[in-house]
């Protein structure tokens, strides 16, 4: 099924009638484009009577198939524009369909072309340089091809560094030339390559429209989940989608050219053989080297800045930012890594916890509650759950979640710092089940898809080992984001998914918090034993452009005056998750057994950047930054905690250290591990891949020394952070056991429920 099937979609996204025209103008250029091409390559195909029938017949096939090929985007053009799918820029349609008809025509022509370049670069021709000519013709195609792959969502090249854009050419042209050269100098590979470009350059536009984020390396490992996320969006090309279109074209063209110089058979020889096979290997070899052997981050200072990497990917290019990513998805040994080292280290900090908070009254009369009443935990992930009132009440007089943010009586809670924003859950999640950050993997990266977690500590298995019952549930297909192959490894003794909600209530076609919540009380009926449940939401994923809330749970805010169709879906949606946790903590306050709950958010959607970045200025960079990265959390419990006054004390806080902070404070047994990470806390109070914060709630961005923490307290924060990224390491990858998973995601679908894996049609 094809992930460019739309989703139902509100009147707001279809052409306004003003716009009805122009749409229609670029529909039928697009149609013509498409005709012209067609008539004029027939035409000049006429003319190979003035050419050798044996030299027109090499080219014949190969130019029909590209010329097809690009006929075919010049049709699809024009019938997405008829759709309304289309910016409505003349111009921009006009260009495209120029270049693309210009390029079709020099493929349907390519054998009366190869004829004329033939003659142009023989021996007394006006240009004897058969070789340079094809290099030209490379040259070009790579030029072309890197316009493809930047210009959809990198629209000003001028704000790339010089360097950075000419590395991009150099391997784009590099790579055609390889493919080129290595089969005997045939144009299909490599123009397979360029149109390979052109779509990643379109996939990297509606990535970026969607998430704010670009495509990283850790996003090959969750491709199913990325597939089926992709069926919740509208796919509307842009100005700038048009123009790289048109250069994806042109670049096709130059390299079906180039194929002029290939001789004929009768006059192909070893030697001639052996060279294009040794220039082939040696720019494919010299690709592989480069990118292997030279360390993109500290030789070429390609660097992704985690607090921003879609900055990094404009102004460093596409290529070159990636390729600095994947080196850095092997996660790094910290330096003067040790592991006896690693070792004291952890016990030195869990020591510290005994001998300090561990030791204190109030733990002791919270542990022997605990022991004595064995508590059920739930924990519950709240999709996309986020408080937008701290971007000042979105100019539209906006508070945020009523009844979360009037709890009272709660164990703790406060903001929660995460690593993720716009999407990016399974990071949220690892980060809370296991007690790692983010931090110390970098961005892009996704554990769950990425990583052998199979010797990972993490909280199903220390409730199992307890006496738990433990279970997970996820309103959706079980392969999303490795989950089934994740959560078996961690010891869940069940995993809820779709199959297991069948009949269950929905908004906008998603599973409900409520319906969520009716299935914990249900298992909490069904079994008296002490549980640990962790749920996973779906009720608020993205997109909020679906037009599919009922009316009388449609919210009206206006942003500066104007009202926004998204922004709005959004805020709707987080009323109801708010009215249905009110709901579920009514319930379990009068539920006849001890529960403890912790709730807490994901990620913000994918659209406040926009208000951080026009309303807060003249601030220092990672407070600016943080706001982005940033939900809430509540623990809270149906009975009085020993040792806790709950009255909703604010401690804030990063999700790695959230599991602890929970055990900690309702007197549950901890882990080494999470000792060490309460120790940690005390100087450095959170962390996420953006930064880090010290005890005085001072931020840092990620990567900065004891020379930028100028105060004793940064001084503090910046060891602790070097501190735990050699404990986390020990406790992740030092096991013996291999880095990278052993069991792959299969097949997902995230955004439809109600369809089977590797589905993405929406209903």
């Amino acid at each position: 099924m094809s992930s460019f099937h739309q989703v139902p979609v509100s009147n707001h996204l279809r052409p306004h009638p003003e716009e009805l025209k122009v749409v229609m103008i670029v529909a039928i250029l697009s149609v013509i484009g498409c005709v012209a091409s067609i008539i004029l390559g027939i035409l000049a195909n006429r003319r190979l009577a003035a050419t050798q029938a044996d030299t027109s017949a090499r080219f014949r096939v190969s130019g029909l198939i590209w010329g097809g090929i690009l006929a075919t985007i010049q049709l699809f053009l024009g019938v997405w524009a008829a759709l309304g799918f289309v910016q409505d820029d003349a111009l921009s349609a006009l260009v495209a369909q120029v270049l693309l008809t210009a390029a079709a025509v020099s493929c349907f022509a390519r054998p009366y072309l190869a004829a004329r370049l033939t003659a142009l670069t023989a021996s007394g021709g006006a240009f004897p340089h058969p070789v340079i000519a094809t290099v030209i013709c490379l040259a070009l195609a790579g030029a072309c091809a890197t316009l493809g792959l930047e210009i959809p969502s990198n629209h000003d090249l001028t704000w790339m560094h010089p360097l950075c854009l000419l590395l991009e050419y150099c391997l784009i042209t590099a790579a055609f030339a390889g493919l080129f050269f290595l089969f005997q100098r045939r144009s299909t590979p490599s123009s397979i390559l360029a149109l390979g470009l052109g779509i990643l350059g379109l996939a990297e536009y509606f990535v970026i429209l969607f998430k704010s984020m670009p495509i990283q390396p850790g996003d090959l490992f969750a491709l199913g989940t990325a597939a089926a996320v992709s069926a919740g969006y509208t796919y509307t090309l842009s100005a700038y989608c048009l123009y790289g279109i048109g250069c994806t074209g042109l670049a096709i063209a130059f390299i079906i050219l180039a194929g002029f110089s290939r001789p004929e058979r009768a006059a192909r020889s070893r030697r001639g053989l052996a060279v294009n096979l040794l220039v082939g290997v040696l720019c494919l070899g010299g690709i592989t080297a480069h990118v292997t052997l030279i360390d993109y981050y500290n030789t070429l200072g390609i660097q992704i800045y985690t607090w921003r990497p879609l900055e990094s990917f404009y102004r460093q290019g596409y290529l070159p930012s990636f390729i600095t990513s994947a080196q850095t998805i092997i996660p790094p040994k910290p330096h003067d890594y040790q592991t006896s080292k690693a070792e004291e280290l952890l016990e030195s900090y869990a020591e510290s916890f005994d001998e300090g908070a561990g030791a204190s009254d109030e733990r002791a009369q919270a542990t022997a509650q605990f022991d004595e009443e064995q508590p059920t935990v739930i924990a519950i992930m709240n999709e996309t759950f986020s408080d937008l009132s701290i971007y000042q009440n979105l100019h539209a007089g906006y508070e945020g979640p009523t009844f979360f943010k009037s709890i009272s009586d709660a164990v703790a809670r406060g903001t929660l710092y995460v690593s993720a924003y716009g999407g990016g859950t399974c990071n949220t999640e690892f980060e809370f089940l296991t007690g790692n950050s983010m931090a110390y993997l970098g961005n892009g990266v996704y554990p769950f898809s990425t990583y052998n977690l199979t010797q990972t500590e993490n909280l199903a298995q220390q409730f199992s080992d307890l006496g738990y019952t433990t279970t997970a549930m996820h309103p959706n297909h079980g392969t999303n984001w490795n989950r089934e192959n994740v959560y078996r490894g961690f010891g869940f003794d069940d995993f809820l998914t779709i199959e297991d909600f069948e009949g269950a209530d929905r908004l906008r076609g998603m599973v409900t918090d409520e319906a969520t919540y009716d299935k914990i009380l249900e298992l909490l009926d069904q079994n008296e034993d002490p549980q640990f449940i962790f749920d996973v939401t779906m009720q608020n994923h993205s997109g909020y452009t679906t037009g599919l809330l009922p009316a009388d749970k449609q919210t009206d805010y206006r942003i500066d005056g104007v009202y926004d169709a998204e922004v709005n879906e959004y805020l709707a949606l987080i009323d109801e998750s708010d009215r249905a946790l009110e709901q579920f903590i009514e319930q379990l306050r009068n539920l006849d057994r001890k529960v403890i709950v912790v709730f807490f958010g994901d990620h913000q959607p994918f659209f406040p950047d926009r208000y951080n970045d026009a309303w807060f200025t003249n601030e220092d960079e990672a407070t600016h930054a943080e706001r982005l990265w940033q939900t809430d959390y509540v623990i809270w419990a149906n009975y009085d905690v020993a040792g806790c006054d709950q009255t909703s004390e604010e401690i804030d806080t990063s999700t790695n250290y959230l599991g602890s902070l929970m055990m900690q404070l309702v007197g549950a047994p901890l882990t080494d591990y999470q000792k060490a990470q309460i120790t940690a806390r005390t100087s450095m109070s959170a962390i996420n891949t953006t930064g880090f914060c010290d005890a005085r709630g001072t931020w840092y961005m990620t990567g900065a020394t004891t020379e930028a923490a100028t105060t004793e307290a940064g001084d503090a924060a910046v060891n602790t952070r070097d501190d735990l990224s050699r404990i986390q390491y020990l406790k992740l990858f030092d096991h013996g056991d291999g880095i990278f998973t052993k069991t792959l995601q299969g097949a997902a679908n995230e955004t439809d429920p109600n369809l089977a894996p590797g589905t993405t049609k929406i209903k």
